[in-house]
């Protein structure tokens, strides 16, 4: 028994010989992502003008009278962007009458499906005052590149979903970029951090 119990012993420290060895190998192939950044600069935030609202609405409306609270993902994704924006929802109740200070921007990396009619039933389900963003798939990859998203189409079942990048961008009405949420941060943290920027800048 005990011999049988060393000879397995042995087989699995083998295997996690193996394991190790093998990961710098497979992190040579693993997709890197981009560091956050922690400045938006003025043509990143220029280059949100370009796209198109699927409430008919542009940049103009919002630049430099409220702040914004930037998402990207898209309308398929399974998981973080519906919990994403349903924490954008529930921010914006806690926020009370500051909220009206707040535009929640959610900007589309998946823009061949993701167009301003399907957008518009999109946010229907969560909450009027998101503004849905879209343009072409050039327009999209210059200001996900611009804002330091990362993005990656893969494939599933015949079609594709997305691995993205999940942080929250929240900028001054100038565009001066003034904070970087994470996506797991609670609503409860988030609306508390938010409504003491609101206040101190």
């Amino acid at each position: 028994m005990a011999m049988v119990l060393r000879k397995q012993l042995t087989m699995l420290g083998a295997g996690l010989l193996l394991l190790l060895a093998g990961l710098p190998l497979a992190y040579q192939f693993w997709p890197a992502r981009p560091p956050p950044p922690t400045v938006i600069g003025s043509d990143a935030v220029q280059g949100l003008q370009q796209l198109q609202s699927h409430a008919g609405a542009n940049a103009e409306d919002w630049q430099g009278e409220r702040w914004t609270l930037v998402f990207f993902g898209f309308t398929h994704c399974a998981d973080v962007c519906p919990a994403t924006l349903s924490r954008i929802v529930t921010v914006l109740d806690q926020l009370g009458e500051q909220a009206a200070q707040l535009q929640p921007l959610f900007i589309t990396l998946d823009p061949e499906r993701d167009t301003p009619e399907h957008l518009t039933a999109y946010i229907r389900f969560f909450d009027k005052r998101i503004q849905g963003l879209t343009g072409t798939p050039e327009q999209i990859r210059q200001v996900a590149e611009a804002w330091g998203v990362y993005s990656r189409k893969v494939p599933l079942n015949g079609s594709y979903m997305l691995d993205h990048s999940s942080s929250l961008y929240l900028l001054q009405p100038d565009g001066e970029l003034v904070r970087r949420f994470s996506g797991q941060q609670g609503s409860a943290d988030l609306a508390d951090e938010i409504a003491m920027l609101l206040t101190t800048y």
